[in-house]
């Protein structure tokens, strides 16, 4: 009995392990970034306004360029630009929060015409994320879009690109919460379907158990038989415990320490604004603090 129980474990365990599905392409990140799966991050200034884009190539390059492409013809549908062929491109430097390497990204400028006035349109990229698969690429960009009248545009707000969520991995004090918060959708559904079938292997065990010892004293002559089960499910019933716990330890430690998809956090930054204002008794210079 106790060698069924251990054959049973084990081929559940093998089951969950084959819930991982194998990954057959190469992507600059294990976990679609938050802000390509769900709704792209807003202005805290107004000064500027977040595009998504889509472009697919033979090459990294390629792809990027026709996301490039696609944003332009978004920016040409919804604001009713219209985009000249110069294009002027040049490169930041970007340290992350969650990783040591600089990365590069690129600031475009765009000569533009709304409404017949001509305008610079500064698209600035904010992050990037690309799969390849047969030697085709697949590129998503976020860029940070405003016209060069605007004052700052999206240097108004602290933009920060970063895959760290603090103390939100305590969120998984109820297992896998905080996985699914930080968007490790796979990892918490191993994680919530581990608990589940070793809270279910302990239920199971203790109820056949329990049915055992109530036969051992209802038929008496095959109390010694009736016992030697019971301790066998009892054996079971740790186990799935043990299990359970082991499954419940590496959920928080894995929410607590482990990085999740890329999210985009805008804050607005602290900025001193000088403005003239006359009243009837004086006129002068006015200073805003802007937090």
């Amino acid at each position: 009995m106790r060698t069924e129980i251990k054959i049973q474990l084990i081929v559940l365990v093998s089951l969950l392990v084959s819930m991982t599905p194998a990954n057959s392409a190469n992507k600059s990140d294990k976990i679609k970034p938050k802000w390509l799966t769900q709704v792209v991050p807003e202005s805290q200034s107004g000064s500027y306004m977040f595009v998504r884009s889509h472009g697919e190539g033979s090459s990294f390059s390629g792809a990027k360029q026709m996301a490039f492409i696609a944003m332009t013809q978004k920016l040409e549908i919804e604001r009713g630009l219209t985009v000249n062929t110069n294009v002027r491109t040049s490169e930041f430097l970007r340290q992350t929060q969650s990783e040591s390497e600089t990365e590069y990204k690129q600031e475009i400028t765009l000569d533009v015409t709304e409404n017949g006035r001509k305008l610079e349109i500064v698209c600035r990229e904010i992050d990037d994320y690309w799969v390849e698969r047969d030697g085709e690429y697949w590129v998503d960009v976020l860029y940070a879009v405003v016209d060069k009248n605007s004052y700052g545009g999206s240097y108004d707000d602290d933009i920060v690109v970063t895959t760290r969520y603090g103390a939100a991995g305590l969120l998984s004090i109820v297992p896998s919460v905080g996985q699914f918060y930080k968007g490790s959708m796979v990892k918490g559904s191993l994680i919530l379907a581990g608990e589940i079938v070793a809270v279910g292997g302990i239920v199971l065990c203790e109820n056949t158990r329990a049915s055992y010892i109530k036969k051992m004293y209802e038929q008496p002559k095959y109390a010694s038989e009736y016992n030697s089960l019971a301790d066998s499910w009892k054996t079971g019933r740790n186990i799935c415990i043990g299990v359970a716990a082991a499954v419940y330890v590496y959920n928080l430690i894995d929410a607590l320490t482990t990085n999740g998809a890329k999210r985009v956090i805008v804050k607005d930054k602290l900025r001193l604004v000088a403005a003239p204002y006359a009243d009837n008794n004086s006129f002068g210079v006015g200073l805003a603090l802007n937090f």
